[in-house]
C-alpha cells in the first residue's frame, strides 16, 4: 500500500460520502483494507460489499497487513459480503430501489449504534451497477439521495468506482452525487471538497468546504434534506461560514430553497462572494435571508 493512499484514506471521517475512483484493482484492495483496519482500530463496525475481488481476498489482504480479522467477524464487528448478493433484492425491474437501499442502510447505523459502536464504515464496491443493467440516472440518483443519511456523522462510506468500467461522462455524474472524489493518487494533503453536517438546535445545516459543478448534486440532495418537505416550520438555518468557494449555481439553489421552504431559509456567516452571487441572482429569484 503506498504512503499516499494510506494517508488519504484516514481523512475519510464519520459523516463523509466518497467516490473513491480507481483504474486499478490492487489500489481498491489497498484502500479498502487501509478504511476497513483504521475503522477497526477505532472501534467501528466496518461493513464492505465487495465486487471485484472476494470476500476471501479482502480477508486474506487484511490479515497479510497485519488486521486481525477472527475476533472482529466472530462478534459481528466486521462483515464482508458480495456486494452483488446484499443488494439485488433491492432492484426492481431491473431500476435501483433508491428509498428501500436507503432504508436498509439507515437500518444498518441504527443498529450498529444500539451495539454500542460509535460509528459505522461501508465500503462499497460499485462494479455491480454496471452487471445490473443499472442506469446512470438511478445510480446518480441513488448516490445523491445517501448524502441525506450521513449528516449526522455516524457513518462513513467510500463508494469504489472502476475507471475502466465507467465512461467518464457515466463517471462524472455519479462523482457530482458525492460531496468529495478521491482515489490512490489524490495529494495527501486531501480533504472531501464539502463536508455538511446536520444541526439540532436551531434545526439546520453546517456547510465545510467548496461547492461547485464536481460535487452540485449532493449539494442539492443535502440542501433539500433540511428545507425540503419534512422541514420543521421555522425556517431552515444553514451555516455557510465554512463554506470558502460556492458558484452561481450554488447561489441560485439558495434563493430557490427558500422560496420553495415553507419557513424559508436563514443564512448564517455569509461570506462577501456568496452574499455577491446572491445579489447577481436577487432580480430573478427570491432573496435569501442571510443574518
Amino acid at each position: 500500500m503506498t504512503v499516499t493512499a494510506t494517508a488519504v484514506v484516514d481523512r475519510v471521517h464519520l459523516g463523509d460520502h466518497v467516490c473513491w475512483a480507481h483504474d486499478d484493482k490492487r489500489d481498491a484492495l489497498d484502500a479498502v483494507t487501509r478504511f476497513t483496519a483504521t475503522g477497526l482500530r477505532l472501534g467501528h463496525k466496518v461493513i464492505c460489499f465487495t465486487d471485484t475481488f472476494t470476500p476471501r481476498t479482502l480477508r486474506a489482504h487484511l490479515e497479510d497487513a497485519g488486521v486481525p480479522t477472527e475476533t472482529a467477524v466472530a462478534v459481528g464487528q466486521l462483515r464482508i459480503v458480495p456486494a452483488v448478493e446484499s443488494y439485488v433484492g433491492l432492484l426492481s425491474g431491473g431500476r435501483l430501489a433508491t428509498e428501500s437501499m436507503i432504508e436498509t442502510l439507515v437500518g444498518e447505523i441504527d443498529r450498529a449504534h444500539r451495539e454500542g459502536y460509535p460509528g459505522l464504515r461501508l465500503a462499497g464496491d460499485m462494479g455491480w451497477t454496471v452487471r445490473t443493467g443499472t442506469t446512470q440516472h438511478d445510480l446518480s440518483r441513488y448516490e445523491a439521495q445517501v448524502n441525506r443519511v450521513f449528516l449526522d456523522r455516524r457513518v462513513a462510506g467510500m463508494c469504489l468506482y472502476d475507471r475502466r468500467l465507467f465512461p467518464p461522462e457515466r463517471l462524472h455524474a455519479v462523482a457530482a452525487a458525492h460531496p468529495g472524489t478521491v482515489g490512490p493518487h489524490t495529494d495527501r494533503a486531501w480533504t472531501p471538497l464539502l463536508r455538511a453536517y446536520r444541526m439540532a438546535d436551531p434545526p439546520g445545516l453546517r456547510l465545510e468546504g467548496q461547492v461547485d459543478r464536481s460535487n452540485q448534486e449532493a449539494f442539492a440532495a443535502v440542501l433539500a434534506a433540511v428545507t425540503g418537505p419534512a422541514a420543521q416550520s421555522r425556517p431552515a438555518v444553514l451555516d455557510v461560514s465554512g463554506l470558502s468557494f460556492a458558484d452561481v449555481r450554488t447561489a441560485t439553489a439558495l434563493v430557490r430553497a427558500d422560496r420553495a421552504a415553507a419557513a424559508g431559509v436563514r443564512l448564517v456567516g455569509c461570506r462577501p462572494g456568496l452574499s455577491r452571487l446572491l445579489g447577481l441572482v436577487r432580480e430573478s429569484e427570491p432573496a435569501v435571508r442571510p443574518e
